[in-house]
């Protein structure tokens, strides 16, 4: 199975948004996938476990149980302008795998939004969690004495 390939317009760690110095983390990956992060940004690190701070965490699963799990407590690690991206195949239907709006669904109830979708290879889809935004802090206080 081969990731990114001719069709991609930019190496695979870019459409990830992975620049250097970061913290990365994969979770569950399919042969091939890992192979298509090198060369890694000068800096960044491929870890397998870190309690906070990780800045990229990529998550491939094939069942929705196994999203629920995992992805409840890869929020709680990612850092506050980190993202999760969750894989999921795009090839295979039944009720045990996720789809792209299970994913949406969960990630808002976990506080997370969607920011991007990315077709991984001809198997794998991705949407890319992020904390959702706040409102803009106010220049002057809508309060009055």
């Amino acid at each position: 199975m081969s990731f990114g390939g001719p069709l991609m317009i930019a190496p695979m760690t870019t459409m990830l948004g992975i620049r250097p110095g970061m913290l990365v983390k994969v979770v569950n990956p399919p042969g091939g996938f890992l192979e298509s992060l090198k060369p890694l940004p000068d800096g960044t690190a491929l870890i397998e476990q870190a309690k906070l701070g990780i800045d990229v965490t990529v998550l491939f699963s094939t069942r929705k149980t196994e999203v629920i799990e995992l992805l409840t407590v890869l929020v709680r690690g990612m850092s506050v302008t980190g993202s999760i991206w969750v894989a999921f195949p795009i090839a295979i239907e039944s009720d045990v795998v996720p789809t792209e709006e299970f994913v949406r669904v969960l990630a808002l109830e976990l506080g997370l939004t969607d920011t991007k979708k990315l077709m991984l290879n001809a198997e794998w889809m991705g949407l890319k969690l992020q904390f959702r935004a706040r409102n803009p802090r106010l220049e002057k206080p809508q309060v009055t004495a």
